[in-house]
């Protein structure tokens, strides 16, 4: 992690806001009409042909000044064009709703209707329907283009029409239905026209985020087969933990074997020279059980557990005992001390990797002397520095990433440094790292490279090695501002890597609103977990191939601790859940659903 600002924000104290109230308006004790809003809620954009209802309702929504549904709101319908009719009034209920059904007016073209609440905000709203002349065929009259929780049933049903040669509803008719993309559930795979020539399914979404697709079909007739697109959305849900670490700014985490580590930075009301030891119940939730408090240190930077579960190894910075860190996990909830390899600069991050079937320990030692320091790990009483490889001091060496025998130094504005040491073929080893490339990323918003960190994508179901994700990590104000993208690399060929997009977290307006941290990857779902500070944790869809801006490929997000308790470190995916550690706000457990 950057030095970044420790100017934090102070929290403003919450008040107690003003409320519009209802029901407070009006002699009959009804609502009070000009502190409500009018919205439109479905039915809008159909077609329909002249003297038949159409497939759904009109429908509106009144809420209060605070966004509440409103009960037993008259809503007034008209119809301003076309000739078609419709009830003269409809009353909301508990959801706030109000329905009306319309007949199709004679006129071809475009037909509108209204709906008004006297005074309300919004009021009145305008439906649109077009008429258009019966046709011999098949054609959707309802439910599509729906959207609703990945797994969760659509509120409306998939109506089809079908008409014969004469343009008259074809009556008795077979439909056969079919699910063809996101593995959702219909009510029914064949169903029969009735005199309207209509019939209908519910539909059950698939359960994972996406695009579903439907497809009704009646034989010979022209237009079938007919596509039902709908969309399954995804969240991550906050399932525990939260709010648990508040004498410190909590940093990095390592979650294994029905345990979490997590790491604590700088300085809070204490310093950061603790790692805090929890224990996960039978649901994922964290509780702390232990703290392991370590003198002559301010920060714990890189978090991480031997792939054997017998090792908690970390690194240090700020003190005399700067450097690494090596604690036995014989009980994973008291971890004891091992070993301390001191570095007077301190080790900014560290990764453990085994190669040629030795553990080592692959490290970032600050300037000056910037460094990848290299441990071997095979007697953890004696860590064995076995290399300690220059990096430009532009920074210096930040995060690593070690995979297949391949180092990718993550070394700031100079860029990705790709190392052999014993995977890439250039007789490289840990004692002698061979650099076959480096690349350094556009600076987009951010006005600088700022490497930090990234992955190395194995992709399960295409066998591709495509492509690394490379945080960038700008200015920011620990509690309140960051920035910085995630750029895409393709390394497909190593000795040649080329940019070929980026993710930049934006608001509704366009502007970048957090920068990126932290990486944890599902690669079996093609998805990337990616921490941004005040943004909280943001999903990406990596499947198939990357390019460009890949804003429309986000998920889901979520700002665990909220708007003012946010400022996510890392995360890191165990078990069915997604374990975010957060600087503010400490660690939480959260859920992906639909992902």
């Amino acid at each position: 992690m950057t030095p970044l600002s420790l100017a934090r924000r102070l929290l403003p104290l919450l008040g107690l806001g003003a409320i519009a109230l209802a029901g407070c308006g009006g002699d009959d004790g009804g609502p009070d009409t000009h502190a409500l809003t009018l919205a439109l809620a479905g039915g809008n954009g159909q077609q329909g042909v002249p003297g038949e209802g159409l497939a759904e309702p009109f429908a509106v929504r009144v809420t209060d000044g605070a966004g509440a549904p409103v009960p037993e709101v008259t809503v007034s319908w008209s119809v301003v064009s076309g000739g078609g009719s419709i009830a003269a009034s409809s009353t909301t209920g508990q959801d706030g709703v109000a329905t009306a059904s319309y007949t199709v007016g004679p006129a071809l073209g475009q037909q509108r209707v209204d709906a008004a609440v006297s005074g309300a905000t919004g009021s009145p709203v305008s439906f649109t329907v077009t008429a258009v002349a019966a046709a011999p065929g098949l054609r959707i009259v309802g439910g599509n283009n729906q959207s609703g929780p990945a797994g969760s049933a659509l509120p409306l049903p998939l109506v089809i029409e079908a008409r014969n040669d004469a343009g008259a509803p074809l009556t008795g008719a077979t439909v056969t239905w079919a699910v063809t993309a996101g593995g959702g559930q219909l009510s029914a795979t064949s169903t029969t026209t009735g005199d309207n020539g209509r019939s209908s399914v519910s539909y059950t979404l698939g359960p994972d985020g996406g695009a579903n697709t439907v497809t009704a079909s009646v034989d010979g007739l022209p237009g079938s087969p007919v596509t039902f697109t709908l969309t399954a959305t995804a969240e991550l849900v906050v399932a525990g933990g939260g709010n648990n670490v508040p004498e410190r700014f909590g940093s990095d985490l390592w979650v294994q074997d029905g345990y979490a580590y997590t790491g604590t930075w700088g300085f809070r009301s204490q310093p950061g020279n603790a790692v805090k030891v929890w224990r996960l119940d039978a649901n994922g939730a964290p509780t702390l059980v232990n703290t392991v408090v370590v003198s002559g240190i301010s920060a714990v930077s890189d978090v991480q557990v031997s792939p054997d579960g017998s090792l908690l190894v970390f690194t240090a910075e700020g003190g005399p005992n700067a450097g690494l860190h090596v604690y036995g996990l014989a009980d994973p909830a008291n971890p004891t001390h091992i070993a301390n390899h001191q570095v007077s600069t301190g080790l900014h991050t560290g990764t453990l990797a085994a190669v040629g079937g030795k553990l080592y320990a692959f490290t970032a030692k600050n300037p000056s002397g910037a460094a990848l320091l290299i441990y071997d790990l095979s007697n953890p009483a004696s860590p064995t520095v076995v290399k300690s490889q220059a990096i430009p001091e532009h920074y210096g060496l930040h995060d690593t990433f070690v995979r297949d025998g391949i180092v990718f130094a993550f070394a700031w504005n100079t860029g990705v440094i790709i190392y052999d040491i014993g995977g890439g073929g250039r007789g490289g080893s840990p004692s002698n790292p061979v650099e076959i490339s480096r690349i350094v990323t556009g600076s987009g918003e951010v006005r600088e490279p700022a490497v930090h960190n990234g992955w190395w994508f194995h992709n399960p179901n295409t066998g591709e090695k495509r492509y690394l994700f490379v945080g960038q990590e700008g200015s920011g104000s620990i509690g309140s501002t960051s920035s910085g993208d995630i750029r895409v690399v393709d390394v497909s060929d190593l000795a040649h890597p080329v940019e070929v997009g980026f993710y930049r977290m934006r608001d509704d307006r366009r502007n970048m609103v957090a920068g990126a941290h932290n990486f944890w990857m599902d690669e079996e779902k093609e998805i990337l977990y990616a921490a941004f500070y005040n943004g909280g944790v943001v999903a990406l869809d990596v499947s198939g191939t990357l390019s460009g801006d890949l804003a429309a490929r986000e998920l889901a997000r979520v700002q665990p601790g909220g708007a003012q308790n946010t400022y996510t470190w890392g995360v890191q995916l165990s078990d069915g859940s997604l374990y975010a550690s957060d600087m503010e706000s400490g660690l939480w457990q959260l859920r992906p659903s639909g992902l």
